[in-house]
């Protein structure tokens, strides 16, 4: 099947994408949307200039278009892209949202496509675990959660972070693949990447509670 994987740099994105192309399927393009507001509901907004790169890294053409961040707006603004992709289907890494998969199926349904979401009902401590040993390099790139603190930012997810994670799940109730926006993350390298992301500048921000890693420069580097 020909599919588009709707991805965000993230790590659930580009790992759902790879288990689909390593079941057989051909992923001949990356799809991604660049929303206006940092609350979007649908769609990733930390570093999300970066895709340009990160699909480039894996080979893959990347078909983007703006959103305007508006909850009664995105799901016409997705649908728009979609349709300009020629697929039989598209792949997300949703998990447990169900807000973000029944608007994706609703899509599916209309253009006539498939929509696969290989991680979806997974258990998060071992979708995290898997994803880790996959050899995928995920750094945390925006946190808002208790227990999340500056620390976290710019940090590799490790098996160390992912037993952290774990006990911040039993003592505050922190999704440990950061499925509730507790927080996201930026896949830099994994063994299937024709080339590595090296990040040059960053800047982190810091407001109250919650903080972002901004990525400021960063390049491709052959392997």
């Amino acid at each position: 099947m020909k599919l588009a994987a709707l991805f965000s740099g993230g790590k659930d994105s580009t790992y759902a994408a790879h288990l689909e192309e390593k079941g057989g399927h051909e992923v001949p393009i990356f799809a991604c949307m660049r929303p206006a507001r940092g609350d979007s509901y649908m769609f990733h907004g930390v570093n999300i200039h970066l895709t340009p790169l990160l699909a480039e890294a894996q080979g893959k053409p990347l078909a983007s278009a703006p959103s305007s961040g508006e909850k009664d707006k995105e799901v016409d603004e997705l649908r728009r892209l979609i349709e300009l992709l020629n697929v039989n289907g598209v792949i997300t890494g949703a998990i447990a949202s169900n807000y973000q998969r029944d608007r994706v199926n609703v899509i599916c349904g209309e253009l006539g496509i498939t929509h696969l979401s290989p991680l979806w009902g997974k258990d998060p401590q071992e979708l995290l675990e898997t994803e880790i040993k996959s050899g995928m390099e995920i750094i945390v790139t925006h946190v808002a959660a208790r227990g999340l603190d500056q620390q976290w930012l710019g940090r590799r997810i490790d098996m160390k972070a992912a037993a952290e994670l774990k006990i911040l799940g039993e003592r505050y109730g922190v999704n440990v693949c950061g499925e509730g926006g507790e927080y996201e993350s930026l896949v830099v390298d994994a063994p299937w990447f024709k080339k590595r992301l090296e990040i040059k500048k960053a800047e982190v921000i810091w407001e109250n509670t919650s903080g972002t890693y901004i990525v400021n420069e960063a390049s491709l580097r052959n392997k």
